[in-house]
């Protein structure tokens, strides 16, 4: 029987996909007035503790929309702690390292405490995927602009240059066909929609696999013996990074993971959860058992380092987002928290495509701005694994059997502390602002600077966040003369902040959004030294990402800001056709 095609309403948007990249797209399309009907294969939420971090820039993001304070009645309690600990075995009295990261409230009293720019809007949130995505479709589930329907299978996409048609099988084994104008695939790694564009990736596994086990427990006395924690990183006998537990929630829910060489064979697929959990808690020593009241999900996998070839199709009518487009190993927390950004991006863009606000370069430059990102922190996550890895070369230096490390004896001692230096050195894990928010966007949608001689772009680094408003790049939070943030008084839509009374422009950018139908919100900062010092220009123009589209001291007509507009919304056509160089 051929399926019957079921046209969608132009201003519906398919997403493929309900997991937690799906789920914030849908949630982010109906903020910015655009439906969307997602189909997800399982009939569930996940039960998967993929990610446990909610990093600074997507709580940012999530505030945009409303959400940040709710998430965070979901997750771990604010005043507890997020250490990170280094050991050989939870057997052993002395840890070989820590990392001393701060809980919600911490976090919070350093941004106040530190007005310089430097610092993120919100603090992190610890989260288990598990409760998040349960969460996040509570959300969706109850918003008439989104019509979630789990249990139903995408089975193939085809992309054509006006439309999109998407093969779905229901929950009764039935097929379907959608035709839409939009489709975003946001289901994973496995991504049923890259497949089907036959779009490839470009990387693939490390040689490692993971054994990891999820479950409950209530044995505080001995999970607890080095105090609380977020992480334990455990050394192996041969001195290498053999596993880690994760806790989950601060509560009872936890996860270990056991890693074990890919080209050796897996001696656990005959151990019980038990015993490798104890295995892992050992670790270069006897197994540690701790009472496990219940096994939530066991599984094995191995760690990806790759990004797709092209994000999109080539009519930019199919857009891949989160695993789908990129994958990497967990270290650093960067997975989820990417995929969370490349949905904000893709989703101010498509609603304005869809609401006409916008035009179709916009979603030219997704993949542009989104791909060296995901290229970037990809490989960061290969360096933070590879801090771990290189642990087995300090504790096997000069050819010595890497437990000695464990001895009474001055050269162990003279081992632990060239490990602990070298765990402080490499302490980026969680900590890297650079990555996680002084990202900088170039694309064809973003207006360069027109200083002559041109300026040099201010340095980038991984570990810190360098306060600037450089085209492309997320501008700088601070706390104004009130008391209250400056992203907070940021507009929904497009806002334009202006840091001088008399600096002509504001009236042509004002009357150019108007005559294009662009929302717009001024918000004068003129009275705000440290503001206008950290803003850099009398005039700067923010996107609904609140990413930097354009910045200058002064703009001369209405035309000028006609152009300026033309660059930032997509319409490179209309802005070439009058005279703006790109």
């Amino acid at each position: 029987m051929i399926p019957k095609e079921s046209l969608l309403p132009d201003d519906v948007v398919v997403i493929a996909g309900g997991g937690p990249i799906g789920l914030a797209l849908a949630r982010i399309l109906s903020h910015r007035g655009v439906s969307s009907i997602l189909f997800e294969r399982n009939r569930t939420t996940t039960s998967w503790p993929k990610m446990d971090l909610t990093n600074a820039r997507s709580m940012e993001l999530f505030r945009t929309i409303g959400l940040a304070a709710e998430l965070r009645k979901h997750g771990v309690d604010p005043d507890i702690d997020a250490d990170v600990l280094m050991s050989t075995g939870m057997g052993k009295d002395y840890l070989l390292s820590k990392w001393e990261l701060p809980g919600v409230h911490k976090f919070e009293q350093q941004i106040r405490e530190c007005n310089d720019g430097t610092q993120p809007r919100e603090a992190w949130q610890r989260i288990s995927q598990a409760v998040f995505e349960k969460w996040l479709k509570a959300i969706c589930d109850r918003d008439p602009r989104i019509d979630i329907r789990f249990g139903w299978t995408v089975e193939s996409v085809s992309e054509e240059e006006q439309r999109v048609l998407t093969t779905v099988r229901d929950p009764d084994g039935t097929t379907h066909v959608f035709v839409s104008k939009y489709l975003a695939g946001c289901d994973g790694g496995s991504s049923i929609v890259r497949r089907s564009l036959a779009i490839p990736l470009e990387g693939g596994p490390i040689p490692v696999r993971a054994t990891l086990v999820h479950f409950k427990s209530r044995d505080l006395q001995r999970l607890h013996k080095h105090g609380r924690f977020w992480h334990i990183f455990i050394t192996n006998p041969a001195g290498g990074l053999g596993g880690a537990i994760i806790a989950q929630d601060e509560v009872d829910t936890w996860t270990t993971h056991l890693f074990l060489p890919a080209d050796v064979e897996d001696e656990t697929d005959n151990m019980s959860a038990e015993d490798v959990v104890a295995r892992v808690l050992g670790g270069m020593n006897d197994p540690y058992p701790v009472k496990i009241d219940r096994v939530l999900v066991r599984s094995t996998w191995r760690p990806v380092i790759a990004v797709t070839k092209s994000w999109s199709g080539p009519h930019c009518r199919v857009l891949l987002a989160g695993d789908a487009a990129h994958q990497n190993i967990p270290t650093g927390g960067y997975g989820m928290n990417m995929g969370i950004a490349d949905a904000f991006d893709l989703g101010w863009k498509l609603a304005a495509v869809v609401n006409k606000s916008g035009g179709t370069d916009l979603l030219r430059s997704y993949e542009l701005e989104r791909k060296p990102v995901a290229e970037r922190n990809v490989a960061r996550s290969g360096d933070h694994f590879k801090t771990h890895a290189d642990l087995q070369t300090l504790l096997t230096r000069d050819g010595s059997d890497p437990n000695h490390v464990d001895e009474d004896t001055e050269k162990a001692r003279e081992t632990r502390v060239k490990v602990d230096e070298h765990y402080q050195e490499h302490d980026g894990e969680n900590k890297d602002f650079g990555i996680e928010m002084g990202y900088r966007y170039k694309s064809h949608i973003i207006v360069p600077d027109k200083d002559s001689p041109p300026l040099a772009e201010p340095e980038w680094k991984p570990s810190a966040y360098t306060p600037t408003t450089w085209p492309g790049g997320r501008p700088p939070h601070l706390f104004l003369s009130h008391g209250g943030a400056l992203f907070d008084e940021l507009g929904k839509d497009w806002t334009l902040l202006t840091f001088d009374d008399n600096a002509p422009g504001e009236e042509h950018l004002v009357t150019a959004a108007s005559k294009l139908s662009i929302p717009l919100k001024i918000v004068s900062l003129s009275h705000e030294a440290l503001a206008k010092r950290l803003y850099e220009r009398n005039l700067v123009l923010l996107r609904p990402d609140q990413h930097v589209a354009w910045r200058a001291n002064s703009l001369g007509t209405e035309d000028e800001a006609q152009s300026v507009w033309n660059v930032v919304t997509g319409q490179t056509e209309r802005a070439e056709s009058n005279g703006v160089a790109h």
